[in-house]
């Protein structure tokens, strides 16, 4: 077995695995190199993530893994974190709390269920303002939220 440094150049997502092309030692050119990923999280890491290279005898038979890149990953996080390349962060807390940053909005939609979105700093129940639907404020203890919009139509 021979473990190497890998530094991604491409990656090639089009079949059912994923191959990366990358430099290893010395700058030599690994192409089309497998890289599994965990059952349920597909990522497609971008040119310049570093990694390690493991093959067993033939450079045709190598595996990737590990990949991450400086410029995204964010340090000095506790608990758990998922990251994503527009800014989004999912966090799971060591204190149980859960955190969820979407900066360009949130959606969540289920399959027969109502729908809730974030445009800006305004929260959808049910319904999709870009979609049409029509929406009116919901009422709380000090009069109707500027912020929650309940859809009725």
């Amino acid at each position: 077995m021979r473990l190497v440094r890998f530094r991604v150049e491409s990656v090639d997502d089009s079949g059912p695995f994923q191959k990366v092309t990358g430099r290893g030692e010395g700058g030599e050119i690994l192409r089309d190199i497998y890289r599994p990923q965990p059952d349920g999280l597909s990522t497609i890491p971008k040119a310049g993530a570093l990694g390690v290279a493991l093959f067993d005898g033939s450079r045709e038979r190598g595996i990737v893994q590990g990949l991450e890149h400086a410029d995204e990953r964010p340090a000095g996080e506790t608990g758990k974190l998922v990251y994503g390349p527009g800014g989004q962060r999912f966090r799971l807390k060591p204190s149980g709390e859960v955190q969820l940053e979407a900066p360009g909005g949130l959606q969540m939609a289920g399959a027969a269920g109502p729908t809730v979105k974030t445009v800006g700093d305004k929260l959808y129940l049910g319904g999709d303002p870009d979609a049409g639907h029509v929406f009116a404020r919901v009422m709380t203890e000090s009069g109707a939220s500027p912020f929650v919009f309940a859809r009725i139509a």
